[in-house]
């Protein structure tokens, strides 16, 4: 972190605990929609395909908030021990600007790059063999 000036710091401290302020409110209005619709009783077979749709949606989002707020309260954590800012990867400092863009970040643009082709290699058996249409 003493790539970091204090004011930085305390920038990125404030925008992470605003958005954890605003996850936690979205997940427990989230999870009391998911309950409500649960209990609620519908006889018409539309009725009910639609409240499972919308069931479905909810889920999905409640799972991506759960998640972020799992990686912003990492990145609080890794403020306090003192290992903020620095790519879990490279060990190389984050740059202000991209921790600025997505403070909970904990890689350098590079390795994350380095990480998505990893990643999009595995999903690919024969990444240089060319696609037939």
């Amino acid at each position: 972190m003493q790539h970091l000036r204090a004011d930085q710091l305390a920038q990125l401290r404030s925008a992470l605990e605003q958005e954890a302020a605003q996850l936690r409110e979205r997940i427990a209005e989230q999870g009391a929609d998911l309950v409500e619709s649960a209990e609620t009783d519908l006889r018409d077979i539309e009725d009910k395909a639609a409240r499972e749709a919308m069931r479905f949606g909810s889920t999905r989002m409640l799972a991506r908030d759960r998640a972020r707020m799992r990686e912003v309260e990492a990145a609080l954590a890794r403020m306090s021990s003192g290992d903020y800012g620095i790519c879990e990867e490279s060990d190389d400092p984050i740059p202000f600007r991209r921790l600025e863009l997505d403070p909970a970040t904990r890689y350098t643009a590079a390795a994350q790059e380095e990480l998505e082709r990893e990643r999009a290699d595995e999903h690919d058996p024969n990444p240089d063999e060319p696609i037939g249409y």
